[in-house]
């Protein structure tokens, strides 16, 4: 039986852009780090480089937009 995963959206303050970005995650903890992961890809740049530039509460959230039961 697999788990569901819940709506989960991320906002990313930059330099010079605001990244508003949503994932299907377990957690908020997650999330963020498939957030880190899809604008690191995007911008051509190192996870590593993402993950150290955003903290969150500070130039990041994540917030669970949707949560998802499992329905027998």
């Amino acid at each position: 039986m697999a788990s569901v995963k819940d709506l989960y959206i991320g906002q990313f303050v930059g330099r010079r852009k605001v990244y508003i970005e949503r994932c299907m995650a377990h957690s908020p903890k997650q999330a963020f780090y498939l957030l880190c992961k899809r604008i690191a890809k995007n911008q051509g740049v190192s996870e590593s480089i993402v993950l150290d530039y955003f903290k969150v509460g500070k130039n990041c959230k994540v917030n669970l937009e949707i949560k998802f039961e499992e329905v027998d």
